[in-house]
């Protein structure tokens, strides 16, 4: 038998190392060769597929590296099919949500590119992406839609069994989000958004789990500099940030803000009529206990709360302007929210440090009062319009405390019968000490009329109202009641003392004090005041507590 020598054989041992590395790294060329035709297919059934050919898509480069799992996409477009899309409008059958993606560059990290190639379960580290941007359209269904698509886990079998994430990160990724339903419909622009999803799983059990969002069981969104114009770009709104979380299910917003796209004097002179003007700022909101899957699936707004920090409510109106005779019928705050679009479903809201002011020019004199509440604390129960709700509870109900007119203590609480066929409401509430130069200050440029003076010490009322009537119960309580109207000049814009009706007025028909020293208090009660189509909510409100109070002021009674 011959002995090999050491020589020969590390000689032996080196050719066969050579031939091993160099077999391991052809290997590893032909695996890199075939990885990216193999990973095309697998996205080809993930994207065609898997939206049951609803989407088309576009890829450039596609850079796997089987060695250290990372895997690089360059220029992946993925877009609605419009013949698709047009098939599914027709029959009602479209999804809650579709998407387009336009990705400049991203990243894989954590693949197992072997498992990838020849097993059919998809594990991944992270994706992400600094360079995305994304189109999101909501389609709002009017009834339920019987649909025979298969679900995305199904759809991509027996090709693909199983895909877990643990997690998609994207940085400054922008985004449109539109219902497209209407040309009207609402846009939102996300200039920069930093996002990510955590934990995402693609399978049969993933789709069943209520807590789970587009399966991921977490979405986290911070979107900084929020715009939006309204579809008729009266208003504009902006938020500095809003915060979204699927884990907390909350929605935060800072620094939010509503306000007419025109001035003042533009928005009138283009429209020429008597409409409102609101401007409306609110430090922090905050909602809790959203159902967001209820929300995109149904449109169902639902939450346990909302908290509004340090709102601020300005509201203006110009007398001036031609008079709208439209009705408003139908108007008042309960009755929109029954018929909103959207079920709706709050337990709570709340809103601390609030102030409400409302602006109104004279349109003879041109002068403009404000009436003001400020430091009010409000609290709304069981806002809701789902039948289901309302059968077990039909009232909502309001409390707000603050004070009026620059100081004046006031208290009010609401109740709004859900259930009401002709909108039925109460309110009761009570105002403490008012004098003179408070109410002047909106007395005299809205309705040129001086208190030369008044103490009100105390005001309680209550009231029932419905679409065409409203009854008050009040009490009020003053002293030194004295009135000076005055009259302007329509041509000449002179204001001068009505003299002759004020001596009428204080003498003979005005009660100065209540109660009067030795008499009992008097007090109006059951007062009916009938609703012109016109009048708003709070406008019937007013005028039939100052129905009440003129039975008590005058001495016509």
């Amino acid at each position: 038998m011959q002995v090999i020598d050491k020589r020969t054989a590390k000689k032996f041992i080196g050719i066969a190392a050579a031939i091993l590395l160099g077999l391991f790294i052809l290997s590893l060329v032909a695996v890199n060769v075939f990885v990216e035709p193999s990973l095309r297919k697998k996205l080809h059934t993930l994207i065609i597929q898997g939206s049951d050919s609803l989407y088309t898509y576009s890829l450039g480069n596609l850079d796997a590296n089987f060695f250290g799992g990372n895997i690089e996409v360059n220029n992946l477009q993925i877009q609605v099919d419009s013949n698709h899309y047009k098939r599914l409008e027709e029959k009602q059958d479209l999804p809650s949500l579709t998407i387009e993606l336009r990705l400049g560059k991203g990243y894989i990290r954590g693949v197992s590119v072997f498992s990838l190639l020849i097993g059919k379960k998809i594990s991944i580290q992270e994706i992400g992406s600094k360079d995305a941007d994304i189109k999101l359209s909501r389609h709002l269904h009017q009834h339920s839609v019987n649909t025979t698509k298969p679900p995305l886990w199904k759809a991509i079998q027996p090709t693909i069994a199983q895909i877990t994430i643990d997690r998609i990160r994207l940085d400054g990724l922008k985004m449109l989000y539109k219902n497209a339903d209407t040309s009207e419909s609402v846009k939102l622009q996300f200039d920069r958004i930093d996002a990510h999803a955590d934990q995402l799983r693609v399978d049969s059990m993933a789709s069943i789990d209520t807590d789970r969002i587009a399966f991921a069981q977490e979405i986290y969104l911070k979107v900084h500099d929020l715009k939006y114009r309204t579809p008729d770009s009266s208003y504009k709104m902006k938020a500095e940030w809003l915060t979204f979380s699927s884990k907390n299910k909350t929605i935060e917003i800072d620094s939010f803000k509503i306000q007419p796209t025109l001035k003042k004097k533009d928005f009138y002179e283009m429209y020429g009529v008597q409409a409102s003007l609101y401007y409306m700022t609110v430090d922090k909101a905050r909602f809790t206990g959203l159902n967001f899957n209820k929300f995109i699936h149904d449109n169902f707004i639902i939450a346990d709360s909302v908290v509004l920090l340090q709102p601020e409510l300005s509201v203006y109106l110009d007398k001036g302007q031609e008079q709208k005779f439209k009705s408003k019928i139908g108007s008042y705050p309960h009755q929109k929210l029954m018929n909103a679009s959207s079920p709706i479903d709050i337990k709570t809201i709340s809103a601390t440090g609030a102030s409400v002011a409302y602006t109104e020019k004279n349109g003879t004199t041109g002068e403009e009062g404000t009436l003001n509440l400020d430091h009010v604390d409000l609290l709304v129960k069981n806002a809701t319009n789902m039948p289901e709700n309302i059968g077990k509870d039909p009232i909502c109900t309001a409390q707000a405390k603050g004070t009026i007119l620059q100081g004046s203590p006031i208290s009010v609480g609401f109740k709004f019968y859900l259930d009401s066929t002709n909108g039925r409401f109460d309110v009761q509430g009570a105002v403490d000490n008012v004098s003179a130069a408070q109410i002047n200050k909106i007395s005299i440029p809205m309705a040129n009329t001086n208190l030369t003076s008044l103490k009100v010490h105390h005001i309680d009322f209550k009231l029932t109202a419905d679409n065409f009537n409203a009854w008050s119960d009040v009490k009020m309580r003053y002293s030194d009641l004295a009135v000076e109207l005055s009259k302007t000049d329509e041509k000449t814009g002179a204001t001068v003392s009505r003299k002759f009706i004020n001596n009428l007025l204080n003498k003979y028909v005005l009660w100065h004090d209540n109660p009067i020293p030795g008499q009992s208090e008097r007090v109006a009660t059951h007062v009916q005041f009938y609703r012109l189509t016109t009048q708003s909510f709070f406008g019937v409100i007013w005028k039939s507590l100052f129905a009440g109070m003129e039975n008590i002021m005058l001495k016509s009674g």
